[in-house]
This record gives structure tokens, C-alpha cells and sequence, in this order.
């Protein structure tokens, strides 16, 4: 009887292990299989130095293309635009900007997928003062790095929200050292919070 008993205990007990290995295995075959992100669309906001030193808020669109997603690594380009208002003094000025990058990062692969990515992007800020025609560009650069999710509803469609740090640099007017005679012309780096939320596939 007790020699049954155990035949019966060890059958079941194998039996469960079987099927816990195929349920791991399959776990693992899925996660190894999960798709990773190739194309996305995204809002941005952040912030840079305004001619003052006071921030100044800018907000865009970014489209973010992966030339390699893998497992573990993503490499990817970047278009971003966007828009932003500055005021110092009794001035005001609207901007405008568009940034070309590059970002390098890590992932892994799964319903929710967490990566941390670093960038780095250079373009043109320009601005108008309002209520002239006055305007002007220069060069805007910058890097820094983020973290976030990517969690997908069906297939290879995707939301993703990553937060991060980024540092900026402009070439603008020094307006503690200039005047109207001579204008001095000087850096202007400031470091920001980004949020970017967006969709893929």
C-alpha cells in the first residue's frame, strides 16, 4: 500500500516538473522571441537656457527610427521639431528648433520592455521678436541619457514613456555683457528634465 502511495506521489511530482520545464521553457522562448521596437513617435518636452539664464520651455515632435534592435542593444536616429516662447526685458521672441541624433542603448525584450538609452543631437534653433521681422538661428547640441518602457497592446504596436537628463548648449547674446553698440556673443548651457511619450511598431 505504501509502495503505491509513493509510485503515485513521485508520478505526480514528475508529472508537475514536466509541465513546470515546458511552462518555463515556453516563458522563455516567448521573451527570447518578443518583439523589439523598430519605428516611433513621440512628444518631447525639456527645457534650455534662455538669454537671461532663466529656463526656457521647449516642446516637439520626435520620430525615432532603430537601424538595430536586438535583444540586449538598440541603436537608433532621431528627427525632432518643435517650438517655444523666450521672453527678457520688455522682449519677447517665438522659437523654433530641429535636431537630427543618435541613440545607443539597452533593452530587454519582453510585454513590458524597461530601457535606458543614451543620446546625443545637434540642429538649429531659430527665433522671431515678436511683433517684428526680426529674426535669427544659430546652432543648438546637447546629449544626455534617459529611461523608460515600452509596454505592447498587440503584435509590434507599442506606448512607450521614458524620463531622463539632458544638457544643451546654444550660442546666444550675452545680455549682462553687451550693448547697443557691441553685441557680445556667448554659450548658453543649461541642463533640463525631458519627458517623451509616445507610440510605435
Amino acid at each position: 500500500m505504501r509502495g503505491r502511495i509513493f509510485v503515485a506521489l513521485a508520478s505526480l511530482a514528475f508529472s508537475a516538473a514536466a509541465q513546470a520545464d515546458e511552462m518555463l521553457s515556453t516563458s522563455v522562448e516567448w521573451q527570447a522571441e518578443h518583439a523589439t521596437p523598430r519605428l516611433k513617435a513621440s512628444y518631447r518636452t525639456f527645457t534650455i537656457a534662455g538669454l537671461d539664464e532663466t529656463p526656457v520651455r521647449l516642446q516637439g515632435v520626435q520620430l525615432d527610427a532603430y537601424a538595430v534592435s536586438e535583444r540586449w542593444l538598440r541603436v537608433g536616429f532621431e528627427l525632432e521639431g518643435g517650438t517655444g516662447s523666450a521672453g527678457w526685458a520688455l522682449a519677447s521672441a517665438t522659437l523654433g528648433y530641429g535636431l537630427v541624433g543618435l541613440t545607443v542603448g539597452v533593452q530587454y525584450p519582453a510585454r513590458v520592455t524597461p530601457f535606458v538609452e543614451g543620446r546625443f543631437f545637434a540642429g538649429v534653433l531659430a527665433g522671431v521678436l515678436d511683433g517684428t521681422d526680426e529674426a535669427a538661428a544659430t546652432w543648438l547640441y546637447g546629449g544626455g541619457v534617459e529611461a523608460g518602457v515600452e509596454v505592447y497592446l498587440h503584435g509590434r504596436t507599442y506606448l512607450s514613456a521614458a524620463v531622463g537628463w539632458m544638457r544643451s548648449s546654444w550660442r546666444g547674446v550675452d545680455v549682462n555683457e553687451s550693448t547697443a553698440g557691441n553685441l557680445v556673443y556667448t554659450d548658453l548651457v543649461a541642463d533640463s528634465f525631458t519627458v517623451k511619450v509616445g507610440i510605435g511598431f
